[in-house]
């Protein structure tokens, strides 16, 4: 059940993806294209790749990283403009704020052999 209530908004969004990729009219070139299929393609993928890698990561703000670096090098291919410069940039700075936001594990400092435990006085 708590997989289903993760993956709802994955699917919802694929969905919403599909919708706008079967029935906004696409244009010959990137450059081309107004605002508006720019913003709904772009918009609804980031949303579905976001939903689908936030059930696998489940935090958020790593998997909108990850799609952010997705679709930033969607674009750079799109343009013509992804080389091996761009795209290890793209990459790093996406690493590094995965990094960011990834978990740290909370460690007790009365387990640590280091500083004696603290007892109750009588």
């Amino acid at each position: 059940m708590a997989f289903l209530l993760k993956s709802l908004p994955a699917i919802l969004f694929w969905g919403v993806f599909i919708f706008i990729i079967l029935n906004i009219p696409y244009p010959d070139s990137l450059a081309q294209a107004n605002l508006m299929q720019i913003a709904l393609f772009f918009v609804s993928l980031f949303l579905a790749i976001t939903f689908t890698f936030n059930i696998f990561f489940k935090n958020i703000l790593m998997a909108l990283s990850f799609a952010l670096c997705l679709i930033f090098l969607l674009i750079l291919k799109a343009l013509d403009s992804l080389n091996i410069v761009t795209g290890i940039l793209i990459v790093i700075s996406a690493g590094l704020l995965f990094s960011y936001f990834k978990k740290t594990k909370k460690r007790n400092l009365t387990k640590s052999s280091k500083i004696p435990k603290l007892t109750h006085m009588r």
